[in-house]
């Protein structure tokens, strides 16, 4: 019973809309701006850079500190990523908002720092790599496809692996959000695939390829 209240604790703390509150402060309703989600992407693109920064950190703060507290009251590893996994659930349909919200990653990211810090970094590397030449979007798919696999090379990050695996179910939802758009399916399969790749309703070419065109002549 109580490692149950500890895992809808952790839900309820993922609804915190940092991206929400953050936005309030700037007279800016970001469920109405952008890509209207409350992640700290769209905060940043569409607010500032500093709040947009500051929800990042917060919307991390929420998905490491639900793990942490199962750790410090030794509740079960199991328990721990069901709480890491309902933090997200709790970031991206939060009851505070009417079930509203972000896309999941930054929570993600906390929770799985808290899990395995070093297993969670060494692959953070690798999607900052992947972001820097293609684009942020495609660098998630296989930041967490990568933690999925990753105890089969290395013999750790068990934990990790479980809960990219259930992340995979809201942070790929949450991507081809707003649902009713991607309706009737025959006739959006081009933007339903843009929307899971990319995260974009249109194609997004390699950031490094943009880049090279702006300043390399």
């Amino acid at each position: 019973m109580v490692e149950f209240l500890y895992i809808f604790f952790s839900y309820l703390l993922g609804s915190i809309p940092f991206g929400f509150i953050v936005s309030r402060f700037y007279k800016k309703n970001i469920l109405e701006v952008g890509w209207k989600k409350t992640s700290a992407s769209n905060v940043m693109k569409n607010v500032g850079f500093l709040p947009g920064l500051l929800v990042g950190l917060l919307d991390l703060g929420k998905g490491f500190l639900a793990v942490w507290v199962g750790q410090k009251f030794y509740f079960s590893l199991y328990s721990q990523v069901l709480a890491g996994f309902f933090s997200i659930l709790g970031h991206n349909w939060s009851v505070y908002l009417k079930f509203n919200g972000g896309r999941g990653i930054a929570t993600f990211l906390g929770a799985a720092l808290a899990l395995d810090y070093r297993v969670a970094l060494y692959s953070l590397l690798f999607f900052l790599f992947l972001a820097l030449i293609w684009n942020t979007s495609m660098a998630t798919i296989f930041f967490l496809f990568f933690l999925i696999i990753y105890p089969y090379f290395f013999n750790q990050g068990f934990l990790l692996s479980i809960l990219s695996l259930l992340s995979l179910f809201p942070i790929f939802l949450k991507r081809l959000s707003p649902i009713k758009e991607i309706f009737p399916i025959r006739e959006k399969k081009e933007l339903i695939r843009n929307r899971l790749l990319f995260d974009n309703d249109q194609y997004q070419g390699l950031r490094i390829k943009k880049f090279l065109q702006k300043y390399v002549h």
